[in-house]
């Protein structure tokens, strides 16, 4: 035979042979049906994850802080403390006879 009907058998043979090892290999992994025991756990798994992860009193104070201030009271505050510098805290009303 010549040299290029031997490369042709050749090529052949490895895609055979590639062929048959991707077949045995993806025979070999794949998975099986889950018995009743291993869903059970995988279930009583994700209850105790949601559980852990639920509300509880207080929590969220320990892992992000404190509530920020209340930011009304402390604007209202600031504009106060701004208006008295200003020398027109509070007037008689809106007749435009303010002091500034």
């Amino acid at each position: 035979m010549s040299t290029p009907v031997w490369l042709l058998v050749a090529l052949v043979a490895v895609v055979v042979a590639g062929t048959a090892t991707v077949v045995l290999l993806r025979r070999a992994n794949r998975r099986r049906p889950l018995t009743r025991e291993e869903k059970l756990a995988a279930a009583a798994a994700a209850v105790r994850q949601l559980r852990r992860s639920g509300p509880r009193p207080h929590r969220d104070t320990f892992e992000r802080g404190a509530h920020p201030p209340d930011r009304y009271s402390a604007a209202f505050l600031e504009n106060s403390a701004y208006g008295d510098a200003a020398g027109h805290g509070g007037g008689s009303g809106g007749d435009g006879s303010g002091s500034y």
